[in-house]
């Protein structure tokens, strides 16, 4: 997988100031683990580069920490400042945060220095004798580094999500340790948000196992997969938007953003702000590629977190408008994670949903449940129009519209979009033809030529927090 990412990898990291990589995601969450359960850690910086940000994020919500965005704090200089080698290592005042007088202040290399010292100078003087994690770019760390160490022609490559730790002791600043990178070998299941106690659950539980499934199908996903049925993905969205019915200036979360399609159509519908979050790293990188490439002035409004849809980090109703796509028939505890959404509503606020409507009949319901799984092993169950209606009520919430809503489907174009193995592809296409006769996932299956199509009935409900 890490080859079918590489380009895409390239890309967002060569991009001004992008989001995650797949790669990145699942190194933040790894350390974020890792900080909850071997640091104590009182407060949490963050400069405004876009990685550092949501990587500072990933640990607030591991953490529990409320996070503090410096805007003075510069991001990466550009590749063609270098250390001079005639720089030779100079001692510094152990006192106060000066500046080597072996770096030129005029340099860029010492606006850059300059730049990045004052902020966290305040920083530290604010919150002495506590313990500060500061999220930066590598090249902040290495310069920060070198500054405490008096040292400005030492040469230090920072890993990613690496630790680095600088302590004051007996009167001068002691570097204990770079690069530490023990998280790293430990791959784990996503952090839950400690806030919610229910979230605290053990590895076999049933959302930690949905969770797991999940990640490991939609990393499957191929890249370019928007040019397979992407013009009709975007029609379908459209169409739900279109229900929807947002206000214009909308501070909008949509859940289960995948490739980021939706996010984005959001933004240039009049959105002030979209976040699309999503528990898979490689459907985050998806979007963030399709965020970067989109040429939209509105893409700017638009950005992505890795969050489980039941354990989300935002402060109680911090949105207007909710939307959740095709997400639920992934989880055993739905109710779970509409309670989730109602508490981050606004009152007034609209929640609305689409996902996978079943048949009246339970043997044929049953026969879709046994298509869908095979297709996509993350699949939970399908729903009937009056469970969504009981589940938008348990929530604390009041219908406001409902639809139901057929689309065609592409028998091969509907399993290339999870890339279904060969075998799972074989079985659900006979269970498919199957119906050609019987009916007997109600699904109205067609041959048109060679190819098999149907159709796939989806559920709209529109919802107020009262």
């Amino acid at each position: 997988m890490q080859n079918r990412y590489s380009e895409l990898s390239q890309r967002i990291e060569h991009a001004a100031d992008s989001g995650l990589t797949a790669f990145g995601w699942e190194q933040a969450n790894q350390l974020a683990q890792w900080l909850a359960t071997h640091e104590s850690i009182d407060v949490l910086y963050s400069g405004p580069l876009l990685q550092s940000r949501l990587t500072a994020q990933r640990l607030g919500q591991a953490l529990g920490l409320a996070l503090t965005i410096d805007e003075r704090i510069p991001g990466r200089f550009s590749p063609e400042i270098a250390l001079p080698s005639q720089w030779k290592l100079a001692q510094r005042s152990v006192a106060h945060f000066e500046q080597p007088k072996a770096v030129a202040e005029d340099s860029p290399y010492g606006i850059y220095l300059h730049s990045l010292v004052d902020p966290i100078e305040s920083i530290l003087q604010a919150n002495w004798g506590r313990s500060v994690a500061l999220v930066l770019s590598g090249n902040g760390v290495a310069t920060a580094v070198r500054h405490f160490a008096g040292a400005h022609a030492l040469s230090i490559a920072v890993s990613h999500t690496a630790i680095t730790e600088l302590r004051r002791q007996d009167g001068m600043w002691s570097l204990i340790y770079v690069n530490r990178r023990e998280h790293l070998p430990v791959a784990q299941a996503p952090v839950l948000n400690p806030r919610v106690s229910s979230a605290r659950l053990d590895q076999g539980s049933e959302i930690t196992q949905d969770i797991l499934r999940v990640v490991s199908t939609y990393a499957q996903i191929p890249q370019g997969r928007e040019a397979h049925g992407g013009a009709l993905r975007a029609l379908r969205m459209q169409h739900f938007l279109k229900f929807a019915e947002l206000p214009k200036e909308s501070c909008v979360l949509d859940v289960g953003a995948g490739s980021g399609q939706l996010a984005l159509l959001l933004a240039e519908e009049g959105a002030r702000e979209v976040i699309g979050v999503d528990i898979s790293p490689a459907m985050l990188e998806s979007a963030e590629l399709t965020r970067l490439l989109s040429g939209s002035p509105a893409a700017a409004r638009v950005n992505f977190r890795l969050a489980p849809a039941h354990a989300l980090p935002f402060r109680d109703e911090r949105f207007d408008a909710i939307v959740c796509r095709l997400v639920l028939h992934h989880s055993h505890q739905p109710q779970a994670i509409l309670a989730e959404l109602a508490r981050l509503l606004k009152h007034k606020g609209i929640l609305v949903l689409a996902d996978l409507l079943s048949v009246e009949d339970p043997v044929k319901r049953a026969t879709q449940n046994a298509i869908e799984e095979r297709r996509d092993s993350s699949h939970v169950t399908v729903f009937s129009l009056e469970q969504a209606r009981r589940l938008v009520a348990a929530a604390g919430l009041q219908l406001d519209a409902e639809q139901v809503v057929t689309f065609e489907r592409n028998l091969e174009e509907w399993l290339d979009e999870i890339q279904t193995d060969a075998g799972a592809r074989s079985v659900v296409r006979e269970m498919v033809e199957a119906g050609l006769e019987t009916d007997a996932a109600g699904l109205n299956v067609r041959r048109q030529a060679h190819t098999l199509f149907f159709e796939q009935r989806l559920f709209y409900v529109r919802a107020i927090k009262p």
